[in-house]
């Protein structure tokens, strides 16, 4: 089993979907066995990728397996869980939408996955396969840990073979182009093999003096280069084409991996804690990003004057002429002009004064915590399970949708509940938020008082 990660997720949600739900493959053949959708909407699905207004909209992938390899239902569906703990570890299913479809068309068993980049919540920017080496060792160590538990064999990676693009794996114009490639790849792995050639300068010499291929730019993991009569040049990726290589030893290392490998103990357990230690990081991020409410600067000013050290008093010298001043304290104009000034009358109607009394005793015997009233949040809560009913059936209008223009008109009413959908929770955050402010600050008042 491997996790292979597909390079696109920059067109509208329809592609993807369609693609995977289709009855044709990539090559525009009937697909012998029909795609069977193991978990997700893919209606929903291709909502959620329409409403992203970035430019990168999604991941999309398949968790493959060899030919030999043939998991179980409760094991594939166990694969699917263990893949989202992994890569999006602290979100559950309110915070992530995903949808993963099985495909056996071609002998094997595959899961493929597309996955929104938005956290459903907030509506933040959410990637489950960011670049960056972290990110290739967390796949690296998932697929070694569920091959172990699920007695397969690792996969360990051919050092002589050509990494292709998505563009000449799977379409009919990049076909064409990687034929070229892969006999000029195989021409080298054979001369390399012989000893022929012992470094990559003499690749390129190789190259030159046998084939007339022009090497036109020499890259740290990279070789471009110009057939005769061609007009531009092919990138050539691969453990070869590497400024590091040692032919010596990924020969070696190719005849090594002709055996299976299994992890022992020591390595399965390696594994495990690498795997661990990923894993952690990604859900501190994840919480810090999406779960945790952002605080205003003004707050953070105000924590962190909260948390600084509160001067010493220091005694003062109290003299005759400070003395008189103490008791005949200067007004300023401003206290003045207030004691001059009328009293601001708020009428004589009972219910007012009372509201006013009752919020100045809940201000002084620190009960400012009900000042935020749990018809507040009740009313919050009550109008989001009416959004949800109402994105319920809002899918089954899409569903149900016989022409285009209902369908369109039925998608830009889910978006639209969506959208109010991540406001009231993100309002009903910040009122839970306010509300427990404010049972810690009248716990800290009414604390004070009895000092």
């Amino acid at each position: 089993m491997i996790v292979r990660v597909f390079n696109a997720g920059i067109s509208r949600g329809e592609s993807p979907v369609n693609y995977l739900m289709g009855d044709r493959d990539h090559t525009g053949q009937p697909r012998s066995v029909a795609p069977e959708i193991i978990e997700g909407n893919p209606v929903l699905t291709v909502a959620v990728i329409n409403g992203i207004q970035r430019k990168h909209k999604y991941v999309s992938g398949a968790i493959a397996f060899r030919d030999n390899e043939q998991p179980t239902r409760e094991q594939m569906r166990d694969v699917i869980q263990s893949f989202k703990r992994t890569v999006c570890p602290g979100l559950g299913p309110g915070n992530v939408n995903a949808l993963f479809v099985l495909h056996r068309d071609k002998g094997n068993t595959e899961i493929h996955f597309i996955v929104p980049m938005t956290e459903m919540q907030t509506g933040r920017r959410m990637n489950i396969h960011p670049p960056g080496q972290q990110n290739i060792r967390l796949y690296e160590a998932f697929t070694g840990v569920v091959n172990h538990r699920l007695g397969y064999a690792q996969v360990v990676p051919d050092p002589l073979k050509l990494a292709l693009s998505d563009f000449e794996r799977y379409t009919a114009d990049g076909k064409r182009d990687r034929s070229n490639k892969l006999y000029l790849h195989r021409r080298l792995t054979k001369a390399i093999r012989t000893g022929q050639i012992a470094n990559r300068d003499q690749l390129c010499s190789f190259l030159s003096s046998e084939y007339g291929v022009e090497v036109t730019r020499k890259g740290k993991d990279y070789l471009s280069m110009k057939f005769p009569g061609a007009a531009k040049a092919k990138r050539f990726r691969g453990p070869l084409y590497r400024v590091d290589a040692d032919y010596r030893q990924i020969v070696m290392q190719a005849r090594d991996n002709r055996q299976e490998h299994r992890l022992s103990p020591t390595e399965y357990q390696q594994a495990q804690d690498t795997l661990q230690q990923l894993v952690e990081a990604r859900r501190q991020f994840n919480v810090h990003a999406y779960l945790m409410p952002r605080v205003l600067r003004s707050q953070r000013l105000q924590q962190r004057q909260q948390q600084q050290p509160q001067p010493v008093s220091q005694p003062t010298i109290t003299t005759t002429e400070n003395s008189m001043k103490e008791k005949n304290p200067p007004q300023s104009i401003a206290h003045q002009q207030t004691a001059d000034a009328s009293p601001i009358k708020y009428g004589n109607k009972p219910s007012v004064m009372k509201t006013i009394k009752m919020m100045r005793d809940q201000a002084v015997t620190g009960d400012r915590a009900n000042m935020t009233s749990d018809f507040g949040i009740g009313g919050l809560m009550a109008s989001l399970s009416d959004i949800e009913s109402n994105i319920n059936a809002a899918v089954a209008e899409m569903n149900s949708a016989r022409s285009p223009e209902q369908k369109a008109n039925a998608e830009r009413k889910l978006m639209a509940l969506m959208e109010r959908k991540r406001r009231m929770e993100l309002q009903l955050a910040q009122a839970r938020q306010r509300q427990l402010n404010m049972g810690s600050g009248a716990a800290r008042l009414s604390g004070g008082g009895k000092h």
